[in-house]
């Protein structure tokens, strides 16, 4: 399974990251991870005096510390850091490798106006430039109630066969088992069957090719379950066709999940272009928690399940 003793979890302050701050104090206590709280506070203006600079820098640090006791759980290992800079993702990114994050949660800052602008202020690059899982937490889930650890019971994640694809379902697998969930694989046929082969006569019945194309689909997707995995959790199978982004969607909310995972591929063009026009749609319009795995990492730790 999926080990995570590091979790790096930026805020600002706003009610947004508070709540992602909640969801990743409990998540610390759930794994005993090492929680690691960073603010990146705007540099001063050159012209502000020494006094006034350290006296601004004192407050932001009390701030922070005051934010992260309004959430600290009594089981949870927390350390701060305060960072001054105009660029927030590549500090978010150099912490996570200073801390040797396993996972980073943030907010995402809701999912219309000014607030999908802020999205792209800080998350998308933090998304498009990361080579570690970064689970977003949407502006209304609100973590603070309840019991102090994260109970996942209903996931859906997204398989189309790519390595990217691949190390997401282990991160769903693991989390699954942690957690005894319900958990889907999803796998969206973008491309209709019928335009893989050539021409056909207008009268040419396309539901057989449809049929088989879905029926391969969910045995790629049966293969890919390890055997001892349902004695941990329970996994279905389900194929759609459609756009990635909508059915996504679509079936996480039919599955009222409470966790979506999927992976996105490498740093290229086409890569960033894809992730544009899904995962971004994705963690925009989510009504619950999104996992995003990477391709690769250059660290995996694996253990046996208990």
């Amino acid at each position: 399974m999926i080990e995570i003793n590091s979790i790096l979890c930026p805020i600002d302050f706003s009610a947004f990251s508070e709540r992602a701050l909640a969801y990743a104090m409990k998540m610390a206590v759930w794994y005993g991870a090492k929680l690691q709280v960073l603010h990146v506070m705007p540099p001063l203006p050159p012209s502000t005096t020494s006094e006034l600079a350290e006296t601004s820098r004192q407050l932001t640090r009390r701030n922070l510390e005051k934010t992260v006791e309004r959430y600290r759980l009594p089981a949870a290992d927390v350390a701060t850091e305060l960072m001054e800079s105009a660029e927030p993702a590549a500090r978010i990114l150099e912490c996570a490798d200073s801390c040797d994050a396993d996972l980073i949660v943030t907010g995402s800052h809701g999912r219309s106006g000014v607030q999908r602008v802020l999205l792209g202020s800080v998350v998308e690059p933090l998304l498009h430039r990361c080579s570690r899982p970064v689970l977003t937490v949407p502006s209304h889930v609100d973590p603070s109630h309840g019991t102090r650890v994260i109970s996942f019971s209903r996931i859906v994640c997204a398989i189309d066969f790519s390595p990217s694809s691949l190390n997401a379902l282990a991160h769903a697998l693991s989390i699954a088992e942690e957690t005894n969930s319900a958990l889907t694989l999803l796998h969206v046929i973008e491309k209709p069957p019928e335009l893989s082969h050539a021409p056909q006569p207008p009268d040419f019945d396309v539901a057989p090719i449809r049929v088989k194309a879905e029926a391969a689909a969910h045995e790629r997707l049966r293969e890919l379950i390890p055997e001892q995995a349902r004695d941990y959790c329970t996994i279905e199978t389900a194929v759609l066709e459609g756009g990635v982004s909508r059915q996504l969607l679509r079936m996480a909310s039919a599955r009222n999940a409470d966790l979506i995972v999927l992976g996105v591929h490498g740093r290229s063009a086409f890569d960033l272009a894809f992730f544009g026009s899904n995962s971004k749609d994705v963690i925009r319009e989510a009504h619950c928690p999104v996992l995003v795995v990477p391709a690769s990492r250059r660290r995996t730790a694996v253990r046996v399940a208990s």
